[in-house]
C-alpha cells in the first residue's frame, strides 16, 4: 500500500505548464488558466501565459488576465513551456516582486522571498526528497534562528500514522455491498487543512460510477480526521490541499471485498 505525501494549496508558487487550449501565432502561444492552475478557456480564465521565441530560445511570461500586469517571466528549454530553465521571477498582482526561482532541465533548485521594499525575505534549496537548507531574515536583514520557509501538513505520527487511521476507519466492504464488479474502484478525495491543523472542505473529486458509496465512505472517514500540523509558508501557518486516493478492490469468487488501499 503506498500513501503519497499530499500536495501543498497554497504553496501555489509553481508554474504550470500544459499544452491544450493554446492559440498559436507563428512562433508565439497563449495557455489559459484558473487561480488553482487548471487549464480552462479564454473566457474562463485568471491568468495566462504567453509562450514565444526570441533568438532560438522560448520565453514565458504568464500575465494576470483582469489586469494584463505580468505575474511570471522566464525561459523554457522548448516550445512546450514544460521544462523551465534558469532563472525566473514570480509578481504579486500590484506589481511587487514576490519570488524568484531557479531551474535546471525543469527540477526546481532554489527559491528566494522579497519583503515589499525588496529586501531578501527567505531562501530555500531543494534536493531529491524535498526542502534542504532553508534560511530567513527579517526587513532589516538580520538573519531569523530557526526560520521556516515551507513544511507541508503533517499528520501526527506523519505519513505511517496517516495511513493507518485509513486503513483502521474505512470500510473496506463497501465496494462488495454496493454490488460494485470485479477489480480495483478508485476514490480520489480533495481535503483542505487549515492554519489551525483541522480538516475541511472535504469532498470527492472522482468517484466509481459503478460504487457510489466508496466515495461517501472516504469522505466521511477523512472529514473525522484527527487535528493536523499545520502547513508552515515563510514562518506563519498556511492553509493546506491534500489529494488522497483511496481504492476498494472487489475479489474474484470471493462475497467479501479486500481491504481498500491507499496511495
Amino acid at each position: 500500500m503506498k500513501l503519497p505525501l499530499n500536495k501543498p494549496l497554497l504553496f501555489s508558487l509553481f508554474l504550470m505548464f500544459v499544452t491544450k487550449f493554446s492559440i498559436a501565432q507563428n512562433d508565439t502561444s497563449y495557455y489559459y488558466f484558473l487561480k488553482d492552475g487548471k487549464e480552462v478557456s479564454k473566457d474562463s480564465s485568471f491568468y495566462y501565459l504567453k509562450l514565444y521565441k526570441s533568438d532560438n530560445e522560448w520565453f514565458g511570461r504568464e500575465y494576470y488576465k483582469k489586469t494584463n500586469s505580468i505575474k511570471s517571466e522566464g525561459k523554457y528549454s522548448g516550445k512546450d513551456g514544460k521544462t523551465p530553465v534558469g532563472s525566473f521571477k514570480n509578481y504579486k498582482e500590484n506589481g511587487v516582486l514576490d519570488f524568484s526561482a531557479e531551474y535546471a532541465d525543469g527540477k526546481l533548485l532554489s527559491r528566494t522571498f522579497f519583503y515589499k521594499n525588496g529586501n531578501k525575505k527567505s531562501w530555500i534549496t531543494y534536493n531529491d526528497k524535498g526542502a534542504d537548507q532553508q534560511k530567513g531574515w527579517d526587513e532589516t536583514g538580520k538573519e531569523i534562528r530557526n526560520y521556516t520557509v515551507e513544511k507541508e501538513a503533517r499528520f501526527k505520527g506523519g505519513a505511517e500514522g496517516w495511513k493507518k487511521f485509513l486503513q483502521k476507519n474505512i470500510n473496506g466492504n463497501i465496494a462488495v455491498d454496493a454490488n460494485a464488479p470485479i477489480g480495483t474502484h478508485e476514490v480520489t478525495v480533495q481535503f483542505i487543512i487549515n492554519k489551525e491543523g483541522y480538516v475541511s472542505n472535504v469532498k470527492a473529486v472522482s468517484v466509481p460510477a459503478v460504487c457510489k458509496p466508496c466515495g461517501g465512505e472516504a469522505v466521511s472517514v477523512i472529514s473525522n480526521s484527527p487535528q493536523w500540523e499545520p502547513a508552515i509558508q515563510n514562518n506563519e501557518a498556511v492553509i493546506y490541499q491534500a489529494i488522497q486516493y483511496v481504492s476498494f478492490e472487489v475479489a474474484e469468487g470471493s462475497k467479501k471485498s479486500k481491504k481498500s488501499s491507499l496511495q
